[in-house]
């Protein structure tokens, strides 16, 4: 009886030890996930450039200090780091005024999701009654409604004394690690019943995409000679870029020619087009690498589109557009006509299968034939 109740705790120690070492196996959703790492990116902003938040009018007459003149923004797959940099240095202690540094996320690239298209919130606030720093992380409701995800007070350490930048970062963990977000940074004082706000444009991330591709990667060409062959063109989906396609040779005597040059990729994120390469009779034998470029110009997406007066001189042209150059290779193989020799073997080549074929019907059938005749012969004699 001892010995049976002995084995039941080791079946039952086997049993478990069975199940934790299972356990990583199967992990919790998303415990082992991260968002995509990417090296610096760099985008330019306009200068005076606000936006009166009050009548979402362009103006020229902020605060320098919350003007951005660029953001540099770089990620490990966990945190998404950023700096603001702005025309004059930091204000360390603002004045009778509400200064927010900040970046709006769009975590799944859909506008129907979240408020507007914003699901999170980070921003550093200065507020002017406490007279100190906060960070707070949001998460935004489709009817605007938020809820505080971490909020440090009395936060330091992102600015340097007389320094023109602003470093703001976010916890991908905290937002569950998105695949494929777009964020938008800014800068705002809020004071007499105003905010005027520097947004910059939205940015994708991953970093916007195109690529350039031939199918066949090589071709084979006789002088004299043309063919067609496809040109596909693959971008971030979510966009239509405009795509400029274009070639560089350094010989004369191969020509290309596209049948669309100028594409519009639609947000799907794929397209296509002919080229036509054609040698003339007095190419020279031998390879050639041709280099195809794709130029593409990706619309700009703002978060908001500020009615203009076009008698105002603070009207400022929309935000930059965000340009790509990619390039790809093919290699064209040019050879001499056939001879007349080589044209009557390729001949005999295609010819070769079929009488080889009825060559073999003919060796199958001969005894059956000359059996045949046999039987004839003999009696023909009779």
């Amino acid at each position: 009886m001892a010995q049976g109740l002995a084995q039941k705790y080791v079946n039952l120690l086997l049993v478990l030890l069975l199940l934790l070492s299972m356990y990583p196996v199967f992990p919790r959703a998303g415990a082992y996930t991260t968002s995509p790492s990417f090296p610096q990116q760099e985008i330019i902003d306009q200068t005076r450039d606000w936006i009166d938040l009050t009548n979402k009018k362009l103006t020229s007459s902020g605060d320098r200090y919350t003007d951005i003149v660029s953001v540099d923004y770089f990620s490990d797959g966990k945190i998404l780091n950023s700096t603001l940099c702005l025309l004059l240095p930091f204000k360390e202690r603002p004045i009778r005024e509400n200064v927010n540094f900040g970046m709006y996320i769009d975590a799944d690239f859909n506008s129907k999701t979240g408020y507007g298209g914003i699901d999170y919130q980070i921003e550093i606030r200065w507020n002017n009654d406490t007279q100190q720093w906060s960070k707070v992380t949001e998460s935004w409701s489709h009817y605007g409604d938020t809820r505080v995800l971490e909020n440090i007070s009395n936060y330091s350490g992102f600015y340097e004394r007389g320094g023109k930048y602003v470093v703001l970062s976010a916890d991908l963990t905290k937002l569950f690690h998105p695949q494929k977000y777009k964020v938008l940074f800014y800068a705002e004082v809020k004071k007499n019943d105003s905010t005027k706000t520097d947004f910059t444009r939205w940015v994708a991330i991953p970093p916007l995409q195109l690529i350039v591709s031939t199918s066949p990667g090589t071709v084979e060409i006789t002088k004299g000679e043309q063919k067609t062959i496809e040109v596909k063109v693959n971008s971030t989906q979510g966009y239509e870029p405009t795509v400029n396609i274009y070639t560089i040779n350094g010989s004369k005597e191969i020509s290309f020619n596209f049948t669309y040059n100028r594409l519009r990729i639609p947000s799907y994120g794929m397209s296509t087009t002919p080229m036509t390469i054609a040698a003339s009779k007095n190419a020279l034998s031998g390879p050639y690498t041709l280099f195809i470029f794709a130029n593409s110009t990706f619309p700009s997406e703002q978060l908001i589109k500020p009615k203009t007066d076009l008698s105002s001189s603070d009207v400022r042209s929309s935000q930059p557009t965000e340009n790509i150059l990619t390039q790809t290779s093919i290699l064209v193989n040019v050879q001499d006509p056939p001879s007349f020799l080589d044209q009557i073997g390729s001949g005999w080549e295609k010819l070769g299968g079929p009488i080889s074929f009825l060559y073999g019907i003919i060796a199958g059938i001969s005894p059956w034939l000359f059996g045949q005749i046999k039987k004839f012969v003999s009696k023909g004699k009779k």
